[in-house]
């Protein structure tokens, strides 16, 4: 069902003519020898697990909070958000299955109860609430996901965990800047200004 999910999110952002990234390459197989030697390198901590696990609930939920803003949204800036978003997560929901795959994490497949409800909320904004709404929601839910990446690359313990963590942390720390940007240009309360910033 994930793979169908991905492959589902990744026609539609070809739909929008948005621009392919290359996978990155997958973790080499270590020979079998290597393997029965030593299997602890293969075993994920409990805080890897989870992270990989809740990275991967918070892809499938921006995925498609993006497509609920790409088909409910009239603002070209907050649709071209909303492409990023699919397009970014989308892209880094595939490294971490191979990386989860590799390291045998069983990934849900379905976002959490809250972020569920959260999408279901945005279905049922009015076309002149939504935009704010998204925008002050998604900024929350990307201040939550900066912060647990760098609990990961500071405290995880297998290395491909915290390396998938670097390297999506600049990406979540971009789609922040972009949301700022976008609450700042619509003059969302706390936002009006450089100074008033928060988020």
């Amino acid at each position: 069902m994930f793979l169908r999910r991905i492959s589902t999110a990744a026609s539609l952002a070809g739909l929008l003519i948005l621009p392919a990234a290359a996978a990155q390459a997958g973790p080499s197989v270590r020979p079998a020898d290597a393997a029965v030697a030593a299997p602890a390198q293969d075993e994920p901590s409990a805080q890897d697990a989870a992270f990989l696990k809740a990275a991967h609930q918070g892809n499938l939920a921006e995925i498609a909070a993006g497509r609920i803003a790409w088909t409910t949204s009239k603002d070209p800036t907050v649709k071209a958000l909303a492409a990023t978003l699919m397009r970014d997560h989308i892209h880094m929901d595939a490294d971490l299955y191979q990386t989860a795959r590799h390291l045998r994490v069983f990934l849900p497949d379905a976002p959490t109860d809250e972020q569920r409800a959260l999408a279901k909320r945005y279905e049922a904004a009015g076309a002149d609430t939504f935009d704010e709404y998204f925008i002050s929601t998604q900024l929350a839910e990307h201040r939550e996901a900066l912060k647990m990446v760098a609990e990961q690359v500071s405290d995880g313990s297998e290395q491909s965990v915290k390396d998938l963590a670097a390297a999506a942390e600049p990406v979540i720390a971009h789609h922040r800047q972009l949301l700022r940007d976008a609450a700042e240009a619509k003059g969302i309360a706390g936002y009006a200004g450089a100074g008033g910033r928060r988020g």
